[in-house]
Parts: C-alpha cells; structure tokens; sequence
C-alpha cells in the first residue's frame, strides 16, 4: 500500500512539472511594447539569465533533486549501505538549505511589503535588513536563555 502512494505521488509530480514545463515552452509572449525613444541599456548575461523562465525551471528543478536526494538519504540512515558521514552531510544540507529559504524569504518578504507601502528601494533594503537583524537579537537571547 505505501509503495503504490508513493509511487502515485512521484508520478502525480512528474506530470505536473512536465506541464510546467510544457507551458512555460508555449512562448506566450508575444506583446513587445514599442520604444520610447529611449536607448536600450546593454544588459550582462547573468542579468539576461534571471529573466529566462527555461533557467529559473532548470534551477528550480535542480532544488528539488539537491533538496529530494537529501532528504532520502537523511530519513534512510544507514539502513539502506548510504554511509553515516553521508547522511550528516544530508543533514546539514537540509539544515542549511532550510535556513537560507527562511531568511530569503522573510527579507524579500519584508521588501515586497514595504515596496507595496510606497517606500523606495533603499528604505525596503534597510526595512528587510532591519527584520534579519531582530531575528538574529531573537536567536542570540533564546541560545543565551539556553532554550536551545
């Protein structure tokens, strides 16, 4: 009964990345507003990468593999012939990868709020700064605390 689940939910995420994929592929950009008479500045090819949706998908794709692999190799421990220094490696990645999504998200969180306020980019900057700095004062009283 488990295998089958599991079996289903893998199946059930292969389609729907596969549709991901397929309509992203669409090409349903097709309005180009004309010039203002304004020069295009020239843009660098990191810059042009990030407004690729084929490259946010193969990265975004690339996560789950990183992230999935992980964690089948943290939950399995060593029954399954993975080594122990393997799944601390899993373990740390995951708490690494964890934390990073964490804080990402609650500074662009921070930022887009402010933005949708009125406030500039430097003040949103500064606002989802100051957010990541009471969460490490947070951090630093409960460690001090001994709760963790």
């Amino acid at each position: 009964m488990a295998q089958s689940m599991f079996l289903l939910s893998v199946l059930t995420g292969a389609v729907l990345v596969a549709l991901v994929v397929f309509l992203n592929a669409r090409g349903w950009r097709q309005y180009t507003p004309a010039g203002l008479g304004f020069r295009e500045r020239e843009r660098s090819s990191l810059s042009a990468a990030t407004e690729n949706p084929t490259v946010w998908v193969v990265a975004f794709l690339a996560a789950i593999l990183v992230f999935g692999g992980a964690t089948v190799a943290f939950v399995s421990g060593g029954t399954s012939g993975i080594s122990d220094s393997m799944v601390q490696t899993a373990g740390i990645v995951l708490a690494v990868g964890t934390a990073v999504v964490a804080v990402g998200y609650l500074f662009f969180g921070t930022f887009i709020a402010a933005r949708g306020r009125g406030l500039g980019n430097a003040a949103a900057v500064a606002l989802g700064s100051w957010a990541l700095g009471l969460l490490f004062v947070v951090v630093v009283v409960v460690k001090l605390m001994g709760l963790i």
